[in-house]
């Protein structure tokens, strides 16, 4: 019995939508816009990392030490930075190596460095964290390593974090701006759709009012429309977003494969589900703003 009412609800919201083409099309291709904008701000995001990630941007840590240090103390430091961070790689640079080092770099230059009475340069340790840390954890780690014994100064691009910190929450700050109007535009628009069905379909509600019929009956097939909308929007931002990870997003890669050896994000069915339950809960959402206005006058 249950079943039967429920599915008498669907297929009366299903006809109200198909008798109001227009208004519903306008609330469907909206509510599809913002979720795709959403979704595609998302892998952009991880598309960028991928990318910056390819270029060799991977968070290294340079640790100098006190040039008395002895190498066999340098190596214990070492050993100990892996136990006790979980470093992916530690690796000692000594001062001829770093001497060495920078010869090469220098180029033709580097002979001007053979007259220095002593090698100026320090040891360091080269510490590669595990996993893909966030500035806030390099960061972290740094101010942890700069603790320990024998260590001098401690070298962790932080110019470069501190810019790609404040890119990334300006990017997040924008996207979620943008995000959170885009769906306000949603919610209006299919508000008003459902608005304008409830005002054509005064009499009848207020027909059912009076034989009895309850909020909660009169409201339903509203909400059952919103939801209906939520659900063929997202609908098409999963096809949108489908054409991209199949057309757009390989041939992106090949455009930077030089650069980036790393696979391009690749959107699960688990985040389509995602995306299919926020359309319905825009819909509902928009549909009992509508009702709920309604009914109360």
């Amino acid at each position: 019995m249950m079943a039967h009412i429920a599915w008498r609800h669907v297929r009366r919201a299903a006809v109200n939508l198909w008798r109001a083409p227009l208004p519903s099309l306008v609330s469907v291709l909206t509510i599809g816009l913002a979720l795709f904008l959403g979704a595609s701000f998302a892998v952009g995001v991880l598309s960028a990392r991928k990318l910056l990630q390819g270029w060799g941007a991977e968070p290294s840590i340079t640790v100098y030490l006190d040039r008395a240090v002895t190498g066999e103390e340098a190596k214990a430091l070492a050993d100990r930075i892996v136990s006790a961070e979980h470093a992916q790689s530690v690796r000692y640079v000594d001062q001829a190596q770093a001497m060495q080092r920078l010869k090469t770099e220098l180029g033709d230059l580097g002979g001007a460095l053979d007259g220095l009475p002593e090698n100026p340069l320090p040891p360091s340790l080269e510490v590669v964290p595990a996993g893909s840390p966030g500035p806030a954890e390099v960061r972290a780690l740094a101010g942890r390593l700069g603790q320990m014994s024998h260590v001098v100064d401690v070298d962790y691009g932080r110019e470069w974090l501190d810019r790609i910190e404040a890119l990334g929450r300006a990017m997040r700050n924008f996207g979620s701006g943008a995000l959170a109007l885009v769906l306000a535009a949603a919610l209006l628009v299919v508000a008003n759709t459902i608005r304008l069905a409830v005002y054509a379909r005064r009499d009848e509600i207020e027909i059912m009012k009076l034989v009895g019929a309850t909020n909660a009956y009169v409201r339903t097939p509203f909400l059952l429309e919103g939801m209906l909308q939520g659900l063929a929007g997202a609908i098409l931002a999963v096809l949108g977003l489908e054409i991209v990870q199949r057309v757009v997003i390989p041939r992106a890669a090949a455009a930077f494969s030089f650069a980036a050896g790393a696979a391009a994000p690749h959107l699960l069915a688990a985040h389509f589900g995602i995306l299919l339950g926020a359309g319905a809960v825009v819909g509902l959402l928009g549909s009992y703003l509508a009702v709920a206005r309604f009914l109360r006058a």
